[in-house]
């Protein structure tokens, strides 16, 4: 157990209060640009989008399944088992927390069924996501699932991270274009990846990087 003295305990704590409040600024930022962003990066639906491979390869990086991949493609290459592991556990932690969330705040998609929804926020009414989790979108998890996913082994690849980070954005970037999400719930999702993935980083075994 590392000692710190109480002027490092002191400086630990605020760092830590701000990284919050950028955290919470960026989400406040995010909030304010959802309704103009929704209206330059929303694509008319019959322009098809999700046909073009390069989409369906971002969007893909929300998928669980492919993270399930990564982590045993890693786990097999890497002589310790753990880092791969970490990359499973992070993007699976990652996604269940932001489905739990979306179903507590209960708040819709912009668009529903191809239309961007008249008024501003739709929500159901908190806790309501756990009767009924159809067609909500706050917060992202498809963006929470890429960046706990995409960190956490650009954390395991240094030489990674901003190719990776780039990726992230990519899929993030793709909720919006479909009009699933608000710029909010991709920054949040965001943000819980990017917790998640510093838990798991954290608690993995010291390794030398791939």
């Amino acid at each position: 157990m590392t000692y710190l003295s109480p002027a490092e305990k002191k400086q630990r704590r605020f760092n830590r209060l701000r990284t919050a409040g950028i955290v919470l600024v960026g989400l406040i930022i995010a909030t304010l640009l959802d309704f103009p962003l929704l209206h330059l990066f929303y694509i008319d639906p019959t322009v098809y989008i999700d046909d073009h491979d390069w989409y369906r390869a971002l969007r893909v990086l929300g998928f669980m399944g492919t993270w399930i991949v990564v982590g045993i493609l890693f786990g097999l290459h890497d002589r310790s088992r753990h880092r791969g592991l970490s990359i499973f556990y992070a993007t699976i932690s990652a996604g269940i927390i932001a489905e739990l969330l979306k179903m507590t705040f209960a708040r819709e998609r912009p668009v529903h069924e191809g239309v961007i929804q008249k008024g501003f926020y739709h929500f159901r009414g908190l806790f309501s996501g756990f009767s009924d989790a159809t067609n909500l979108g706050f917060p992202s998890s498809h963006a929470a699932v890429a960046f706990a996913g995409c960190l956490t082994l650009a954390a395991f690849i240094p030489n990674t991270k901003r190719f990776l980070l780039f990726l992230a954005i990519g899929c993030a970037i793709t909720r919006l274009l479909t009009g699933a999400h608000f710029t909010s719930d991709v920054y949040l999702g965001a943000i819980i990846g990017w917790l998640v993935s510093i838990f798991f980083v954290k608690i993995t075994p010291a390794h030398n990087p791939v």
